[in-house]
């Protein structure tokens, strides 16, 4: 259950968002008029709580201000996919069937912690309020840029997944959300790379050990380090 925290945001909140790229190009001000001219609401969840599920409609436009929540949905076999993660201040979800006048998600946002997401009605984001507003224009073309980065990432998603092995899939979620930095690790448990991968706790946990030893990566925690940068790139 979703507790309301505030019916609207205050300048701290606004000044923590101004990292989204929802709010590129735009100031401060204009992030809080957004806020007010919106309606929108700073909700509050537990640990497992549900912002949305996949019979609910989509209208409204999230923004994570701070905490964790994983998008997925219930397959027909019983287990749950999981087909992004958001931790980062400022990063939107929920968005992509916003417009496409569906009555269900189809997919599940939960809380992965206690966290924190402004709630944007659809209404506001599809199309200006007529008062001549710089930011509205502002504020709706950066939403678009946001919808071809989402497409994008789908789209390497979907090249991650068509991987034949789970070795290559690893090898290919590395390249891929490094962005081809290899000093940067990847931070994911292993239940988690399992549900984004789409296979088996245990068949993932026996490749990363696999691959440890083989010296293609390092794990320390939930971190996983590239140690051979050549062989990774290969296997792909």
């Amino acid at each position: 259950m979703a507790a309301r925290a505030s019916s609207k945001t205050d300048r701290g909140i606004a000044e923590r968002l101004m990292v989204s790229p929802l709010f590129e190009n735009m100031t401060l001000d204009d992030v809080e008029s957004c806020f007010t001219c919106s309606g929108a609401l700073c909700l509050s969840f537990k640990k497992g709580d549900m912002i949305f599920t996949e019979e609910d409609e989509p209208t409204k436009l999230h923004i994570l201000l701070e905490g964790g929540v994983r998008i997925g949905y219930d397959s027909f076999d019983g287990n749950r996919r999981v087909i992004g993660n958001f931790t980062d201040t400022g990063e939107v979800f929920g968005d992509i069937l916003l417009f496409l006048g569906k009555e269900k998600y189809g997919v599940f946002a939960q809380a992965t912690c206690d966290s924190k997401v402004i709630s944007l009605p659809r209404d506001f984001m599809s199309g200006t309020c007529g008062n001549a507003c710089g930011y509205h224009n502002q504020l709706i073309n950066n939403m678009l840029m946001s919808f071809a980065r989402n497409a994008y990432a789908l789209n390497m998603r979907l090249r991650i997944l068509s991987c034949p092995t789970i070795r290559q899939k690893i090898a290919k979620m590395l390249l891929v959300y490094n962005d081809r930095d290899m000093s940067k690790p990847i931070n994911m448990t292993r239940e988690g790379l399992a549900e984004f991968l789409g296979v088996t706790r245990p068949s993932v946990s026996r490749e990363l050990m696999k691959m440890q030893d083989d010296g293609l990566i390092d794990i320390k925690g939930r971190k996983i380090y590239v140690l051979d940068p050549a062989e990774i790139e290969a296997l792909n």
